[in-house]
């Protein structure tokens, strides 16, 4: 009797997983599916069954690479999560991983934390560098334009000084006495 063949889209239907998982699966656990003579992918009822454990392991918790081993293990015959495509995790098992996961979550968390806080300490000391060079340049457009101030200012006081000077010099002209009259003393 012929074995039952699922196309991709039947087996992620099966599956209640996306295509794109199933052959991203593929590729990153380096599973066997074979092949139709027109080079597309066909699925047993023995590769639905190791996707459905996968899945399962997945949503349990398990990474890829550590299913990835147990798949290499399985090939040998020294699994202990597949057995006859059955998942076979002991209740032990599940609470080791469970507090592996745990204390992986704590250590990233903690490794957050302080990473964050450098990152903290370094924004704030990049801030102030700034800040301070920011603080800087406005100092000196400022000192400039003070300078600018003055020089325009002492421009203009020299040219009311010489305008003073021009228009007593033209006073001085005008009260002056003809000649004359000043010889005669009028």
């Amino acid at each position: 009797m012929e074995e039952k063949r699922y196309t991709i889209s039947e087996a992620s239907e099966i599956l209640g997983l996306e295509a794109h998982v199933l052959r991203y699966w593929e590729e990153e656990l380096n599973l066997n599916v074979l092949r139709n003579e027109m080079g597309h992918r066909y699925y047993t009822d023995k590769d639905i069954n190791v996707f459905k454990n996968i899945k399962n392991l997945k949503e349990k918790g398990l990474q890829l690479r550590a299913i990835k081993m147990e798949i290499a293990n399985m090939k040998d015959g020294t699994s202990n999560l597949f057995k006859d495509h059955e998942i076979n995790i002991s209740d032990s098992s599940n609470k080791k991983v469970k507090q592996f996961q745990i204390m992986m979550k704590e250590l990233f968390k903690e490794a957050l934390m302080e990473y964050n806080d450098l990152l903290k300490e370094e924004l704030k000391n990049e801030l102030k560098h700034e800040i301070s060079v920011h603080i800087k340049s406005l100092e000196e457009d400022y000192k400039e334009k003070e300078k600018m101030r003055y020089r325009k200012l002492d421009e203009a006081i020299r040219e009311v000084q010489n305008m003073r000077k021009e228009t007593a010099t033209s006073v001085a002209i005008k009260v002056k006495k003809p000649w004359y009259k000043q010889i005669i003393g009028k």
